[in-house]
């Protein structure tokens, strides 16, 4: 099988199964000789980057051994149309197809993930007939199965994670979450911080205290991404979250303080890993673990209160700061700053001002910096 088309109307699942189907396709770091991307910028979908996507599928590896070839979270499935539509896109799209019917080489493998592919088209039976084709929707509340839906899906995450939640634990998840299938993965990874890990039984007490709302889910959600230092889904979680918020300008100010605090406690973190010689996630796990009643207090009176957190949780913390130097995690906290002050104090929207400061922090650059007004 070199085929793999993932589609559906669900966009959150859809991106979590892509990213897991790559991992698994080309490694958890693969360099571009293994693994070629192909992703949307600001314009959209072009017929430029399909073109770009049938030149590697044409051309074979430039090492040798095997190649994976990645259509990211693309959105231009619902353009390809039929055979009448003369427009760049379809064409393109139409020529994908025709490729794929013809089959690929051995040597390379397609991953195509993104909504609203149709199911009439050529291109989606190009795939269903030579590759392997995964849907996944959102669950109908219109539909009187909604609740079996969204618990089937769950029920899927945990299983994935190695979790086994009680059905009373499901059955609350369903009514905390509805249908908003984006939230899943975090309510889950909150649960296995709370226990300590997720061979640890969950109790409905467990879900009750730790899945309790949109505005911890904000926070987490974020400080998710921000550890992850993963631009492009940071970006789709406050875009996610503002959508679905009453009061967009107060949340993304309440986005930038919760971002601001994420970076002084994985700072605070590092700070405790170089003084007590602490050197991976692991040894600070076991440090929390062992730690003395005197040195505990030591540390809370200094500020740092991760020492409070579940071990598990802090080493969870430990592998995201990894990802930053104190220095950027200084100049991090800083950009926050001067943009919580850049939306009190001028015209700029707390939302671009949120936006600005992640390019600029986990991007590496940002777009043009505004002085306050």
């Amino acid at each position: 099988m070199n085929i793999y088309l993932i589609s559906g109307n669900d966009d959150s699942q859809i991106r979590a199964d892509a990213e897991k189907t790559a991992r698994a396709l080309a490694g958890p770091d693969p360099d571009p000789f293994v693994l070629e991307m192909f992703q949307e910028d600001d314009s959209g979908p072009t017929p430029a980057l399909v073109h770009g996507l049938l030149r590697s599928l044409l051309s074979p590896p430039f090492l040798g051994g095997r190649k994976t070839v990645w259509l990211k979270h693309f959105s231009g499935f619902g353009s390809e149309g039929d055979k009448k539509s003369s427009s760049a896109l379809p064409v393109a799209l139409r020529e994908l197809a025709d490729l794929l019917r013809r089959g690929l080489p051995d040597d390379i493998v397609l991953l195509m993930d993104g909504p609203d592919i149709d199911r009439r088209r050529a291109l989606f039976k190009a795939c269903q007939e030579h590759g392997e084709v995964r849907f996944y929707n959102r669950p109908d509340p219109k539909s009187r199965t909604w609740r079996q839906d969204m618990a089937a899906c769950i029920k899927a995450a945990a299983a994935e994670k190695g979790m086994r939640l009680a059905a009373d634990v499901g059955e609350y998840l369903v009514d905390v979450l509805g249908t908003d299938t984006s939230r899943i993965h975090c309510e889950l990874d909150k649960l296995i911080c709370y226990g300590g890990g997720p061979e640890v039984p969950v109790t409905l007490a467990d879900a009750q205290q730790v899945c309790v709302g949109k505005g911890e889910e904000m926070a987490w959600a974020l400080a998710d991404m921000l550890g992850k230092r993963n631009l492009s889904e940071a970006l789709r979680v406050v875009d996610v979250l503002l959508e679905q918020a009453r009061d967009g300008e107060r949340n993304a100010r309440s986005m930038l303080i919760s971002a601001a605090n994420f970076f002084r406690l994985v700072l605070q973190l590092r700070i405790v890993m170089a003084e007590h010689r602490l050197n991976s996630p692991g040894a600070l796990k076991n440090f929390i673990e062992s730690i003395d009643a005197e040195t505990k207090q030591a540390l809370r009176e200094d500020g740092m209160d991760f020492v409070d957190f579940h071990p598990y949780r802090a080493m969870m913390l430990a592998e995201q700061a990894s990802r930053y130097t104190p220095g950027e995690m200084i100049q991090a906290i800083r950009r926050l700053r001067d943009a919580l002050r850049q939306c009190m104090s001028s015209s700029t929207s707390p939302r671009m001002a949120l936006e600005d400061a992640l390019f600029s922090i986990i991007g590496g650059r940002g777009r043009p910096a505004r002085q306050p007004g």
